[in-house]
């Protein structure tokens, strides 16, 4: 009899345990090609999906290379979500070999982005980002309809947040009286778009191109022209590549970031912060 107690007691402390761990296998796994995407799938997809990253933090869509154990964890993906448009060349290899569906977040967005020359950094503009979450989330939907109800309400909050963030951020630079700013990449068409700014050039629309001279002698002559205190260059490039222009004009580089995913970008709501207060600090002196 007590052997039959010991274990009723024992099966009563390992069901759970089982239980568990079949809870566990049940979560989507999806992956995303850049860290704004990874963040919103986590935010949206809670507990119920695992997200991969492809491009690390701190490294560049447009040189990234896959390796054969990423494309393995690819294979295990329900889906990727890829921005498009140019951006993560490196997938397109891996469209016939892969199972996996790959869905465009900006296909919904390609008037727009016709308009801009075919420029994919659209997610910088938070209305767009937010049109992209709604390709999220109705595509978790569509892939687990039975957390239908947990999606759409993290879905509410999570760009519901974002956008009343945006909104400050944007009153904040309006009080600025001179809004033109010079980037080394063309990453910030999109993001000078909605909050107010003017982007009197970008140095490079590829920016594994350095600028020659023909460019920096533009720039020098737009700094002087707009008596520009600050030009912007992004966490992977080296401040050198602005070398002759800090030289000949005095001008500071400071840093934007496209991306995120470090310390102080950890959310799409701090990457809006973090650029928003970099360019009001530039152009507030």
């Amino acid at each position: 009899m007590k052997k039959l107690v010991a274990f009723i007691i024992l099966f009563a402390l390992l069901v759970p345990l089982f239980y568990g761990c079949s809870e566990v296998s049940e979560k989507l796994t999806v992956s995303v090609s850049i860290y704004p995407f990874y963040d919103a799938v986590k935010s949206i997809g809670g507990d119920y999906v695992d997200a991969i990253l492809i491009v690390p933090v701190g490294s560049s869509p447009h040189t990234f290379t896959l390796t054969p154990q990423l494309v393995e964890s690819l294979s295990k993906a329900k889906v990727i979500f890829v921005n498009g448009f140019g951006l993560e060349s490196f997938i397109s290899s891996l469209t016939n070999s892969l199972n996996t569906k790959v869905v465009s977040l900006s296909d919904g967005l390609k008037e727009i982005i016709a308009n801009y020359g075919g420029n994919p950094h659209i997610w910088l503009n938070p209305d767009y980002f937010v049109k992209q979450c709604e390709v999220i989330k109705n595509t978790l939907i569509d892939l687990d309809p039975s957390h239908k109800e947990i999606y759409e309400k993290n879905f509410e909050t999570y760009t519901n947040s974002i956008l009343e963030n945006a909104r400050a951020l944007k009153e904040k630079l309006s009080t600025l009286k001179n809004r033109n700013i010079i980037t080394f990449h063309a990453a910030f068409p999109y993001f000078s778009e909605y909050f107010g700014l003017n982007v009197l050039k970008s140095i490079k629309r590829d920016p594994n191109n350095l600028p020659g001279p023909k460019d920096i002698a533009e720039v020098e002559s737009l700094i002087k022209q707009y008596n520009i205190k600050a030009v912007f260059k992004e966490p992977q490039q080296s401040s050198e590549i602005y070398n002759a222009i800090v030289e000949d004009t005095g001008v500071k580089v400071l840093t934007l970031n496209p991306l995120g995913g470090s310390d102080e970008t950890k959310t799409y709501i701090d990457l809006m912060k973090y650029n928003v207060n970099t360019i009001y600090e530039a152009l507030n002196g």
